[in-house]
């Protein structure tokens, strides 16, 4: 598996412990508190706005569940954001990988897929977009996106 898949094989294997349901529903419920960094800030921080792009004009509140790690880390952190709202994070400076999955909980199918490289500067606001795409069986079989039974854990 190359390091673009990382994060998203990251939020599988904590998926298959409802992990990604209790996203989901954070998502829909409002504004949560803005995630916290998983590890110490030893250099000084700065702002992402990590915003996703997808082809679907939903009319409904569809949930999106974004993760972040740090580049050559193995740990990160997974929130819950509302396609086409801004989520804002503080964060080390340094380089990212993020990666989003657009769900459609009620049907249990994932809409959507995409990964993206983010620079944080220290003090400053950095930008990011995430481009999803309709994800193939052939990544969702790479990014093992499955239950500890083997079911998978979305419909295409």
């Amino acid at each position: 598996m190359d390091s673009h898949t990382g994060a998203l094989a990251w939020l599988a294997q904590g998926a298959a412990s409802n992990l990604l349901n209790r996203l989901v529903d954070r998502a829909l419920d409002g504004p949560a508190p803005p995630p916290a960094w998983p590890r110490p800030v030893t250099t000084p921080a700065g702002t992402a706005e990590i915003t996703v792009r997808h082809h679907l004009a939903a009319k409904a509140r569809t949930p999106v569940i974004i993760t972040l790690q740090e580049d050559g880390s193995r740990t990160g952190t997974a929130f819950p954001v509302v396609l086409g709202h801004t989520a804002r994070i503080a964060l080390p400076g340094g380089r990212y990988f993020g990666a989003a999955m657009v769900v459609d909980p009620a049907r249990r199918t994932l809409q959507g897929i995409g990964w993206s490289r983010l620079t944080v500067a220290a003090r400053r606001t950095s930008p990011c977009l995430i481009p999803v795409a309709r994800p193939s069986a052939p990544v969702i079989l790479q990014l093992g996106l499955r239950k500890a039974d083997g079911t998978p854990l979305f419909r295409i």
